[in-house]
């Protein structure tokens, strides 16, 4: 039997073991009885591993312990050579044999390791049988700690792939640039600029438009962070004021106006603040912190007060306020609520049943834009919108190539019949008229 005690300070820095007591843990090794395996300083080739089987190793000793370099994430695996390096852990409690997938082949050392070490290596050689199989009772709380550390060091490797994909597709699309027209367009403009797409499409197939909707704080962020943008459509121009003009862009061009309303089943212009203030009424909105949209329903609730005096902060901190959390996660954003702030326009196209506003908590009209200018927010530590009457505006930035098609594109969808879509007619062009 392997003396795995003489091992224990690599056995608990390594993260397959991290979290288990001592004891607990050379008992459990004892009843698996993995063995510990000798590589000879200057030998060549992979360490003994056999994926057909479900064999794999970890590395014990190798580099020495003060030489680990950083983990930026909690089950990150080691590099080579470092203790806790898992070598085919994957495989380890697969069927590749069954799988149509290629056979792997072996091409040196893994993660770009020299064919040589200076150093002996001493690893762990375990199966995927040994992790998962029962060894009773006395095991188990050892053997579960093990196995949420495997499942971890599994997920995060998924999540490694799809990174590395989702990296490798980005770099592959901003070689194709030049040979796309990106169109970044805020979600309240998606349906428009999708059926603008098309026909475009359908004339330019040696030029296709990629639509990239979102949040269009999110948008300008990644224009001026150097992604692929030959026209941006903003729902807010006051953004693209205050983070592009005049350093992305030399002006812009606005669209349409619009205005906030309640959507809801039972709300009506008579009753939304009695549906909202319920004690079990829920509502929400888009985030604040990357969506015009989610901002302007907040900025709604800050003018609240000069509707009715308390009513904001009744609002603004209601148990069943949805949607300021700066990281709400997936399955936030996912939540159901009664209520929610929407666009005019969204809601009329949807055939959602709304309730309209107060002129004074909607953001429409221009005769009142000193009133909503007294409300503010701060999107991040850098940029603070102030309220202004809504205004989506559109933008060709200083770093697109392919200007000219964008200019073309961007007349295309200006020609639209908005009001016939519920927007509020509103033009005016700041600076350089971008389709000049």
């Amino acid at each position: 039997m392997s003396n795995y005690r003489d091992f224990l300070p690599e056995l608990k820095s390594t993260t397959l073991f991290r979290d288990i007591e001592d004891e607990e843990l050379i008992a459990l090794l004892e009843v698996m009885s993995p063995e510990i395996v000798l590589r000879k300083a200057d030998t060549q080739g992979m360490p003994p591993i056999d994926i057909e089987k479900g064999i794999f190793c970890v590395i014990l000793k190798g580099k020495p312990l003060d030489q680990l370099a950083p983990r930026l994430d909690e089950y990150n695996m080691p590099q080579y050579g470092e203790p806790g390096m898992m070598m085919g852990e994957i495989p380890g409690l697969s069927k590749m044999h069954k799988s149509r997938a290629p056979k792997m082949r072996r091409r040196g050392m893994p993660h770009g390791g020299p064919k040589k070490k200076e150093f002996d290596l001493y690893m762990l050689r375990m199966s995927g049988e040994m992790v998962t199989k029962f060894y009773g009772e006395q095991y188990s709380q050892a053997q579960s700690i093990m196995l949420r550390n495997f499942l971890g060091i599994l997920a995060q490797k998924v999540t490694d792939v799809r990174r590395d994909k989702a990296n490798a597709a980005a770099e592959f699309e901003k070689e194709l640039a030049p040979y796309r027209l990106h169109i970044s367009c805020a979600g309240v403009s998606m349906k428009l600029v999708k059926e603008t797409a098309a026909k475009w499409n359908e004339n330019h197939p040696e030029l296709p438009a990629i639509v990239t909707p979102g949040g269009s704080v999110d948008l300008v962020r990644d224009c001026i962070g150097g992604e692929p943008c030959d026209l941006l459509i903003s729902a807010d121009d006051v953004i693209i004021n205050s983070m592009m003009m005049l350093e992305y862009t030399d002006g812009y061009r606005i669209w349409a106006g619009n205005k906030m309303v309640v959507v809801g089943e039972d709300v009506t212009a008579e009753n939304w603040e009695e549906k909202l203030l319920a004690e079990d009424a829920t509502f929400k909105h888009h985030s604040p912190y990357g969506d015009p949209g989610g901002y302007r329903a907040v900025m709604a609730m800050l003018l609240a007060d000069a509707y009715k005096p308390g009513l904001t902060d009744r609002l603004m901190n209601h148990p069943g306020h949805m949607g300021m959390d700066k990281n709400p996660g997936l399955f936030a954003k996912m939540q159901p609520a009664q209520y929610e702030f929407y666009y005019y326009s969204g809601a009329k196209s949807s055939g959602r049943n709304f309730a309209e506003l107060p002129a004074i908590m909607d953001l429409s009209d221009p005769a009142l834009a000193e009133e909503y200018a007294k409300v503010s927010f701060a999107v991040d530590d850098e940029n603070t919108v102030t309220a202004t009457p809504i205004a989506h505006a559109l933008t060709i930035p200083k770093t697109a190539l392919n200007k000219k098609a964008a200019k073309e594109f961007a007349k295309m969808f200006l020609a639209i019949d908005k009001e016939a879509r519920g927007f509020l007619p509103r033009e005016g062009i700041v600076g350089k008229d971008p389709i000049a």
